[in-house]
């Protein structure tokens, strides 16, 4: 069987939100779905730009390379500005597939890279192209049973994803499942994003699970349609213990910056 590649497999350094002096803008709670997937290592590089790379996989498996979903409802939207929390009542769905472990051909970090993203609402659709180049588009999301699906506002089918779950809530201060840890390290790298322009924007998640709940499950991404060029209709499936559940997983987002490639 093989594992989820971790950040422990791949030899590029990192350089995390503190060593990068951020701050956030931003935030809402997650109520959905992340799912940690191995892809063919050639698959995901035909879905970088040309200025993007896969970082240096030293485990025994070269050959593959981690794709990770996020997806689900997000509520209690806010803005953040000087030191005050300003909740602003939206609610909406969001997906967003992402490639960690990816680095500029100048620049040695590791960056989890954003190819593509769906919203269910228009101002952060707007936002997250014009300032993070995060290639959001909108579409119908939500959840029917227990399939989350995606589909164009004349119900062409874009994505699904059944979710089975697998065991009890837990605490997600605490949680030791298999593989949240690597799920976590996934999301605290810098993201990276590329405007309509080519110009590459720099951004920071904090995912604080600390008054979160956690539980395993198992899903599959099915990709009904090409999503953006390069990625065509496939079957992907999570490794094992690769799903996680999540309700009310605080989600910020940083101010964006010019990505620090040198």
């Amino acid at each position: 069987m093989v594992t989820f590649l971790s950040r422990a497999v791949f030899a590029e350094p990192t350089l995390d939100a503190d060593a990068a002096t951020v701050s956030f803008v931003s935030q809402a709670r997650l109520n959905g779905c992340i799912v940690l997937c191995n892809w063919k290592r050639g698959e995901v590089e035909r879905l970088l730009p040309a200025e993007l790379a896969l970082g240096t996989n030293t485990s025994p498996t070269p050959d593959l390379h981690p794709v990770a979903f996020v997806f689900g409802d997000l509520t209690d939207g806010a803005t953040l500005f000087g030191g005050v929390t300003f909740f602003t009542g939206i609610a909406y769905q969001e997906f967003a597939m992402a490639i960690p472990f990816v680095k500029h051909t100048h620049c040695a970090h590791l960056h989890t890279y954003i190819p593509r993203m769906y919203s269910s609402y228009f101002p952060p659709t707007w936002s997250g192209n014009t300032y993070y180049g995060f290639a959001k588009e909108i579409a119908r999301l939500r959840w029917q049973g227990p399939i989350f699906m995606i589909t164009t506002d004349d119900d062409r089918l874009l994505l699904h994803v059944p979710v089975e779950t697998g065991g009890s809530w837990l605490p997600g201060g605490s949680c030791q499942l298999p593989n949240f840890a690597a799920m976590q390290e996934i999301f605290a790298l810098p993201v990276v994003g590329r405007k309509a322009d080519g110009t590459y924007i720099c951004s920071y998640f904090s995912w604080d699970f600390s008054n979160a709940l956690v539980r395993p499950a198992d899903s599959c991404v099915s990709i009904d349609a090409p999503l953006f060029e390069g990625l065509t209709p496939r079957r992907c499936d999570d490794v094992s213990s690769g799903t996680f559940q999540v309700q009310h997983m605080l989600w910020k987002l940083s101010w964006p910056s010019s990505c620090r490639f040198r």
